[in-house]
């Protein structure tokens, strides 16, 4: 009916006879006020933000620690220990799966694509 007083980054949750208000992800409060975690934090729950691991970086409202990005060259979070890693030589850091990629593996798939390409010209 639109009668709730949810704040607009909440979720409203419909109950029996009523409704509860819930803060969504990357924001802190108890639903009818929400405030968005500060850079480099990410909200662990519905009334608190966590600091990201030393060297990494989030942005406004990150919602998880995977939002968490290091800022050394070629480095990627390690979720269990919570630190940055390097990557091995060969490899590079995937910034979406927060893993690190072989190069072989983009460098062969580059090649594949262009022999299909060149294939289908002639």
């Amino acid at each position: 009916m639109g009668t709730f007083n949810c704040h607009s980054d909440a979720n409203c949750e419909n109950t029996i006879g009523s409704y509860e208000c819930h803060c969504k992800p990357g924001f802190i409060g108890n639903g009818i006020e929400c405030s968005p975690c500060n850079e480099n934090e990410y909200s662990f729950n519905e009334t608190t933000c966590l600091s990201c691991p030393e060297s990494s970086t989030s942005e406004l409202a990150s919602s998880s620690i995977t939002d968490c990005k290091c800022d050394l060259f070629n480095h990627y979070l390690d979720i269990e220990n919570l630190i940055c890693l390097p990557c091995e030589y060969g490899f590079k850091v995937d910034e979406v799966s927060n893993t690190c990629q072989s190069l072989f593996f983009s460098y062969s798939t580059f090649l594949f694509i262009y022999y299909l390409f060149i294939r289908c010209l002639f």
